[in-house]
């Protein structure tokens, strides 16, 4: 049996960690600090909904959602884009003084 080596882009989205995140109800907005191969740096966000089972009670997380999930998911995207949106001024004004 051979082993299938890891790429990096796995590893390293492993060891990232957030820099901010937004939560309501289930579901979670995860800002993202990122740099393009030209060093270009900016923001991005992913969504996670966060479960737990009704009949073993463990917990996990999804990328999943459900029609019920609506209300939250405008909640924490308008909140991620606006949060996103300062941080971007606010870096591009520090860079300029």
């Amino acid at each position: 049996m051979s082993e299938k080596p890891e790429s990096k882009k796995k590893k390293s989205m492993s060891t990232e960690t957030p820099v901010h995140t937004i939560r309501e109800g289930s579901v979670a907005a995860s800002i993202w600090r990122r740099q393009s191969p030209s060093g270009y740096a900016y923001y991005d966000f992913s969504l996670a909904r966060s479960w737990q089972s009704l009949s073993t009670g463990s917990a996990g997380s999804s990328r999943n959602f459900f029609s019920r999930n609506r209300e939250e998911l405008i909640k924490v995207v308008d909140a991620a884009t606006q949060w996103i949106a300062q941080h971007e001024t606010s870096d591009r004004e520090s860079l300029a003084a």
